[in-house]
């Protein structure tokens, strides 16, 4: 029985060794003109069939495995539960979330609530909360019809975890499915290698490509966004060259604003977008997680702003120019971990499994402070904008939910032990569920919004 084992193993690791080089699997379908898709993924549509109220509200949900996507849904599920009473009507401060942006776990929740609205509360925690996704995923890999598949194909393994996603989660829903839903509007992110920068899944970055979004599985999107390299091959997006797309008027004005301002951010948005423009360039967008360009989804939003001329013009031409918001609310949900690690414990010198982690720990965390950071200065910038824009006083509250803020200790090192894997005890899933609750109700700034909601309703 013990040879059999050592045989088998052995077996398996060669067929997975044989696997290595994979072809990827193009699913993007083209476009003869840009004005063929129908609905269109956009956020200026999305504002024409919704538009925001009196309060504009985004969440941004990080990365981190399931461990982001429970925490994520615990502060749906405290929105949810936080009455708001507007114009006479008794409602929930969940219906005034206009925007979600997501990157790999967080985008588990974020497009399930984008799809199935209310749903999300029934049934994603047996659907995906306490599911053992990695064994599960792990059981495909290994298992023995689809390791002698694998010796006669060249898929790649993440294109097992699509159809996973896709049947046991997603329900072979498209992005036409998501547009024609009734809940926020969500941009699911991801890093393409090429580009070097984020890529948004919407039909604007999708017509640099000459594609059409709405016809794409939501599944291999957020497969995209949570495809940790090494682990899962990174997926393709084909560039199509049917519809004869020209750089917009709105890249071109972006391009000079950069320019004349020497804004190094915006430069780089420009050019990220000109690279999908240039036929020289490789014909893929070799997508891997989201996490890589941007932990937290935030450079999503200062990205938009940027592009679209400032918050000012945005505010012009994306939502009713009549009807300014009276406040901007953006709540982050920062899944992050600090691992514990025996460095500087003992004279040993650190493995190199503790560097790596380390190392990671270290670069993840002064570039999610620097962005909180930045944005939270840029959202008291767009507010006083705003306010001087229309005449008419804008609030703004920058709501972070972050666990490594947590003063008990024990309870600190609990949750930072907890992995950022995609599988969880059941236990562990509903204490970070518990945890982001407790976070959000208690937050400062969310204290002062539900206050001033509060005095608005009287």
């Amino acid at each position: 029985m013990m040879s059999f084992r050592l045989i088998w193993v052995f077996v398996a690791s060669l067929l997975i060794l044989a696997g290595c080089s994979s072809i990827g699997k193009v699913e993007n379908q083209p476009l003869e003109s840009l004005s063929a898709v129908k609905p269109r993924y956009s956020a200026s549509e999305y504002d024409r069939q919704h538009p925001p109220g009196d309060t504009l509200m985004v969440l941004a949900f990080s990365g981190g495995g399931t461990r982001a996507a429970a925490m994520s849904y615990g502060v749906l599920e405290e929105l949810r539960d936080t009455p708001l009473r507007k114009n006479g009507t008794d409602g929930r401060l969940l219906d005034e979330v206009d925007r979600i942006s997501s990157v790999s776990g967080g985008s588990f929740t974020s497009a399930y609530y984008g799809l199935f609205g209310d749903r999300i509360f029934k049934d994603f925690r047996e659907v995906f909360l306490y599911k053992d996704v990695q064994g599960e995923l792990t059981d495909l890999v290994l298992g023995f019809v689809d390791l002698v598949r694998r010796l006669f194909t060249t898929e790649s393994r993440t294109e097992l975890a699509i159809r996973y996603y896709d049947k046991n989660i997603f329900e072979g829903k498209t992005f036409a499915d998501l547009a024609r839903s009734s809940g926020p509007f969500v941009l699911i992110n991801a890093s393409d290698l090429n580009s070097r920068s984020q890529f948004i899944f919407i039909q604007p970055q999708f017509d640099f490509l000459c594609s059409d979004l709405s016809r794409f599985k939501v599944a291999r999107a957020v497969a995209a966004s949570s495809a940790v390299p090494v682990v899962f091959a990174p997926i393709l997006i084909k560039r199509h060259d049917d519809c004869h797309m020209a750089k917009p008027k709105w890249l071109q004005a972006a391009e000079v604003r950069a320019r004349e301002t020497d804004d190094q951010r915006l430069k780089e948005a420009v050019e990220s977008l000109d690279f999908y423009l240039d036929p020289d360039n490789p014909p893929y967008a070799t997508l891997v997680d989201g996490g890589i360009t941007d932990n937290l989804g935030l450079r999503t939003i200062l990205r938009n702003v940027g592009l679209s001329g400032g918050v000012v013009n945005m505010q012009k031409h994306a939502l009713r120019p009549e009807v300014p918001p009276r406040r901007i609310v953006i709540i982050v949900v920062n899944a992050s971990v600090t691992s514990a690690t025996d460095i500087g414990k003992t004279l040993t010198l650190p493995s190199i499994a503790d560097t790596l982690t380390a190392v990671t720990d270290m670069q993840l965390h002064l570039y999610n402070t620097e962005t909180n950071e930045l944005l939270k200065q840029e959202l008291m910038q767009w507010a006083r904008k705003l306010s001087a824009a229309t005449n008419s006083p804008v609030d703004s509250y920058y709501i972070n939910i972050d666990a490594t803020n947590l003063k008990d200790e024990k309870e600190r090192v609990y949750f930072n032990k907890i992995p950022t894997s995609f599988s969880l005890e059941k236990e562990q899933a509903d204490r970070l569920i518990a945890l982001a609750r407790r976070m959000l109700k208690n937050n400062p700034e969310f204290r002062r919004l539900l206050h001033d909601l509060y005095e608005q309703q009287q």
